[in-house]
């Protein structure tokens, strides 16, 4: 019988010695996985803070090794809910990276950080870690008003940063993080050059990537720029060729610096912004280039035209003519003119070799079109069930009055277009030659004013053509292509 009492008696003091040791070891196993869970949860709580992911991949060694301790619990809600925080943190890079829309990025984010905290309670109470210690991590994870990052946002990109630096700037945001900026970079929208470095005023040409992003106010990630090579990214390569031989265009045809504001930044192009997105445009500062989305449209980079078009929109010339109605459509025809002149130029052509058309290759495969405009035949520049038909007029007989497009700029703009080709392909050769410095000496001249309306820039252009070459075949040429449009000077 004591035989019996011993061994039953040694059976009990095993199985509560095995107890001890299974609740000694799950304590334990949730202490390495709070560790866990907590350290990676200060990259979420930068985020929160400054708006930017700043952390390589999530560690899981402490889950994968112990996490099947806590899945053999009778309550298997504690392994789901640590599961899920985990599940949360692998999600967060993708949460914050530019595929995410800014409506979804905040719900999916915020939700993210409630499986997060309620991971971390549910293993900090199996740890047997002080409420007092868990709600200091969790309340790092709650929203406050977002500050300016004290990293370079290129740096923060670059997903390198330690855990334990990103603790101490989310609690601390110490100011002493000093990082060195580039030559150019777009500040609060302006482009400006470093004031700490020599060199960067030998900067000329530069392009920014936005990589797929919006935000025009703030671009420090130089893409290329003066006495860089290629760099393989085409829509880079091509905006940084197409702004060089814009200016060297505009110098070596017209003798005219390309300057914006005297002084200040150097010519820039942005790429890359937004995601397959459709258009070109100058912003005031900087000239934007969509990827295009491949359906309707290709890369706008890959169109010198499309460059000079927008880059010319910077220029003081043009400062005086409003982006509205007649003016605005002949201010949109002076840039086309002078997109297409590039194009010629750069391709050495004569009126007669040359397409006219501007954006030519812009339109995908499948469209059924040309080009976005034609100089040579306005209004037949495509002709696309998405598209729809080419509206533009190619003479007065057919000019829009209508409030849209800000007054028909973009349609309108067709009349002086087709008058400017009319004379090109009269005088023969190189169009930037003789029509082209008639058109430059028009805009250029003391009596342009904001007023100006197609007959007043005819009128300017026959007294350039008078001028410039007297009463020849350039002044008559001149004449008759705006009276062939409808126009009379």
């Amino acid at each position: 019988m004591a035989a019996l009492i011993g061994a039953a008696g040694g059976g009990i003091a095993t199985a509560a010695g095995g107890l001890l040791r299974t609740h000694s070891n799950a304590r334990t196993a949730a202490r390495l996985i709070y560790a866990e869970l907590t350290r990676n949860s200060t990259a979420v709580a930068y985020y929160r803070r400054y708006g930017h992911w700043a952390a390589p991949a999530p560690s899981r060694t402490a889950w994968d090794d112990h996490g099947p301790l806590l899945a053999r619990k009778r309550d298997s809600g504690i392994f789901e809910a640590v599961l899920r925080g985990y599940e949360a943190l692998e999600a967060m890079p993708f949460i914050t990276g530019d595929t995410v829309s800014e409506e979804a990025r905040e719900d999916l984010a915020r939700d993210a950080v409630q499986r997060l905290v309620r991971a971390i309670t549910e293993i900090g109470e199996v740890a047997r870690i002080s409420k007092g210690q868990i709600r200091a991590w969790t309340s790092r994870l709650e929203l406050v008003e977002r500050s300016a990052s004290p990293l370079e946002p290129a740096l923060l990109r670059s997903s390198v940063v330690p855990l334990l630096l990103l603790e101490r700037l989310t609690d601390q945001a110490p100011p002493q993080f000093v990082f060195r900026r580039a030559e150019v970079y777009v500040e609060e929208g302006r482009v400006v050059r470093n004031p700490d470095l020599a060199s960067a005023d030998d900067v000329k040409h530069v392009v920014f990537d936005a990589r797929w992003g919006t935000d025009l106010n703030h671009l420090s990630t130089v893409a290329r720029s003066t006495g860089i090579g290629p760099v393989g990214d085409p829509a880079v390569d091509e905006a940084y060729e197409g702004l060089v031989a814009a200016s060297r265009f505009l110098r070596e045809v017209f003798g005219r610096e390309y300057v914006a504001r005297p002084g200040e930044g150097p010519i820039a192009a942005v790429v890359h912004y937004d995601r397959s997105y459709n258009n070109a445009f100058w912003n005031g500062e900087v000239l934007v280039l969509g990827d295009g989305d491949d359906q309707i449209f290709t890369r706008f980079s890959k169109c010198v035209d499309i460059i000079g078009v927008e880059v010319w929109k910077g220029l003081g010339e043009l400062s005086l003519i409003p982006s509205y109605g007649q003016p605005g459509a002949l201010r949109n025809s002076i840039c086309d003119v002078f997109g297409v002149l590039l194009k010629q130029y750069t391709l050495d052509q004569t009126a007669e070799q040359a397409d006219w058309l501007l954006g030519a290759g812009l339109l995908a495969p499948g469209v059924h079109g040309d080009a976005l405009r034609s100089l040579k035949d306005p209004g037949n520049a495509y002709d696309d069930a998405v598209l729809g038909t080419d509206p533009q007029p190619r003479t007065m007989e057919g000019y829009q009055h209508t409030e849209r497009d800000n007054g028909g700029v973009h349609l309108n703009s067709g009349i002086p277009n087709h008058a400017f080709y009319l004379l090109a392909e009269r005088l023969g050769g190189k169009a930037w030659e003789r029509a082209g410095q008639i058109w430059w000496a028009a805009l250029t001249s003391a009596e342009l004013d904001e007023h100006v309306q197609f007959a007043d820039f005819a009128r300017l252009t026959a007294t350039a053509a008078l001028r410039l070459y007297g009463e020849g075949d350039e002044h008559r040429a001149v004449l008759d292509a705006w009276s062939a449009v409808g126009v009379l000077p």
